[in-house]
């Protein structure tokens, strides 16, 4: 019995010391394993870094180029004749209104990821707000032969938003639509009022779409599908994250639907005013 004893005693210590090697294994490889996550996501995340410096480095630098450029040549006379001056200083002011719109952008999500982004919410008739985002994507829709249709719901009630924001909302995905659109292609845009007293405006492009993935990409801040210097579309990524954070904050949303060479459609739902009180969710602007 003596012996018994003992062996059961050394058998239970030997299982005893097997198991605490073992959970020391475990918490080892654990361990490792969120390690090697962590390094993951910093290689990651100093990759994103790296082709977004790059890539703002060609953004920042194209407009700079030109505004230098062309004030050169005005400034030492280089140019002769009324007409060249007037061409040359329209596309110093169109270079110097694209680098304020990169640098606004980059603004923009600066402040919308320290949660110090705010909208000003008034009564706001979209028709107006359309008219000047349509002019300023159309020019671009007709070098491109894209055909342009917009239909409004009649009586449509008035949107509860900042007409700022929803103007930098309309012309992102316009802006976008139109650019990743082949020439000859179509970008569709309707706006209705849906029973929630919601308003909802769903863009729709005959473009290169995107697959379930690249949807992820494009909606995650500085995210770009077609990234690199042999890029084809010029772009800080910033676009569509913005215009979700912007419709989260509005207390509505930003939803994307796609599929690789057939298009895009992309729906945004807004509050309505509605009676005396607008229909407004707990906004949100945080990135998601």
């Amino acid at each position: 019995m003596r012996t018994f004893g003992s062996r059961w005693f050394k058998e239970n210590s030997l299982i005893g010391e097997y198991a605490e090697h073992f959970g020391v294994g475990v918490t080892r490889q654990k361990q490792s394993m969120a390690l090697n996550a962590a390094k993951v996501e910093a290689e990651l995340a100093s990759k994103a870094k790296s082709e977004f410096i790059a890539n703002m480095s060609h953004e920042l630098r194209t407009p700079l180029n030109a505004i230098i450029g062309f004030s050169e040549m005005l400034a030492t006379q280089t140019v002769t004749g009324a007409d060249k001056v007037e061409q040359y200083s329209a596309h110093i002011g169109q270079a110097a209104e694209h680098l304020l719109a990169l640098i606004n952008g980059i603004l923009d999500v600066s402040k919308i990821q320290a949660g110090n982004l705010s909208v000003d919410l008034e009564s706001v008739e979209i028709n107006e707000i359309l008219e000047s985002c349509l002019l300023i994507v159309e020019a671009k829709a007709r070098d491109k032969n894209i055909i342009m249709e917009t239909t409004i719901s009649p009586d449509l009630p008035n949107f509860h938003a900042d007409p700022l924001r929803l103007k930098q909302i309309l012309i992102n995905l316009l802006s976008n639509a139109v650019k990743f659109t082949p020439a000859g292609g179509r970008v569709e845009l309707d706006i209705t009022a849906l029973n929630t007293g919601i308003g909802s405006i769903v863009l729709s492009d005959t473009g290169i779409g995107m697959s379930v993935a690249e949807i992820g990409t494009a909606m995650s801040p500085f995210g770009q599908v077609d990234a690199g210097f042999n890029k084809r579309h010029e772009g800080t990524g910033l676009g569509l994250p913005i215009a979700h954070a912007l419709a989260r904050l509005h207390g509505g949303n930003l939803s994307i639907e796609s599929q690789k060479g057939r298009g895009t459609r992309i729906t945004v739902t807004l509050p309505l005013i509605t009676g005396d009180q607008p229909i407004s969710p707990s906004p949100d602007s945080s990135f998601h």
